[in-house]
């Protein structure tokens, strides 16, 4: 699902009395808002949104890796990556319960 496919479901599903540019305008505003707070929050670099999951960055630890084709090594940095802990009520949507 894209965001073009959010802004069409909710013009088609939802009684919005609002143009698809406006509604356009605030998914994508939506979404940077989640960013935003991602990278810059106070909640250390977690976001959750209730009956859905909680999306958390965590710090990885630099490591050697190798490139398979010629074996040779090379340190990794540490970085920071995300994960999504999916949250009760769609966990159960998912498994039927």
């Amino acid at each position: 699902m894209t965001k073009a496919d959010i802004v069409n479901w909710i013009l088609e599903n939802k009684e919005v009395k609002a143009s698809k540019r406006d509604v356009s305008k605030l998914v994508n505003r939506i979404f940077e808002i989640i960013s935003e707070e991602i990278t810059n929050g106070d909640d250390n670099y977690k976001i959750q949104i209730s009956g859905f999951g909680t999306f958390i960055v965590k710090k990885r630890a630099p490591k050697i890796g190798r490139n398979p084709k010629t074996k040779e090594e090379k340190l990794i940095p540490e970085r920071f990556g995300i994960s999504f802990k999916v949250g009760k009520k769609l966990h159960r949507k998912l498994n039927g319960e």
